[in-house]
């Protein structure tokens, strides 16, 4: 099956939804077999997770994924742009 990622690295400021402090998001094409990843580059160590159904642990009003100390919240409306375009490496 063939894989799609994005052309190249892009960021996006704004204000956090359950935070409400200023945040970046920055999504940058991957390698074949990478899957969709997120990188909490502001915790010690960045560590890594990865958008997989065995990660997911709320539904609740938002969808968050977890793997070990890190989590991601609210990545429903991503994901979906993702899937609408054809991107699943990124």
């Amino acid at each position: 099956m063939q894989q799609a990622t994005i052309a190249k690295a892009v960021s996006y400021t704004g204000i956090g939804l359950h935070s409400g402090q200023d945040v970046t998001i920055t999504l940058r094409p991957a390698p074949v077999d990478t899957g969709i990843v997120f990188v909490r580059t502001d915790l010690p160590g960045a560590p890594r997770v990865a958008a997989r159904a065995d990660n997911v642990t709320n539904t609740m009003r938002a969808t968050t994924l977890e793997d070990g100390p890190a989590k991601v919240f609210t990545v429903e409306h991503l994901l979906a742009a993702f899937a609408a375009m054809g991107v699943d490496t990124v």
